[in-house]
């Protein structure tokens, strides 16, 4: 993961983080990040539009931490869908705001967010 040596932070869009704070106060995770990385693989596998204009202006969380943790090796996830290994935290952070704003879309029509999540 080349790129992840030279970003120290990921940064997410405002209404991104609300999601994921939403997300986590609502008990479907227990952390945003959790639900930033559930993002990254909803967006995978609905093949959700990304959108290249987002302004991702809050720094949040580190690199290794997103992509690499303990709970899911998010990079391991995204060569398997044929993702190069430097593009991985650019896409994958594009790919977690469509996920996120798909989920946010989904919370507004007070859609059953669990049946999209384990669906």
């Amino acid at each position: 993961m080349s790129e992840a040596s030279e970003l120290k932070n990921i940064t997410i869009s405002e209404r991104a983080n609300e999601i994921c704070e939403l997300l986590k106060e609502d008990g479907y995770f227990h952390t945003a990040q959790q639900a930033y990385r559930a993002a990254i693989f909803l967006a995978i596998s609905k093949e959700l539009p990304i959108d290249t204009s987002v302004k991702m202006t809050l720094n949040k969380w580190d690199t290794a931490a997103v992509f690499r943790s303990n709970e899911q090796n998010v990079e391991s996830a995204m060569l398997l869908h044929g993702y190069k290994s430097d593009e991985i935290v650019s896409k994958g952070k594009l790919l977690a705001e469509a996920g996120l704003r798909f989920l946010g879309e989904k919370i507004t029509a007070n859609a059953d967010i669990l049946s999209i999540l384990i669906g």
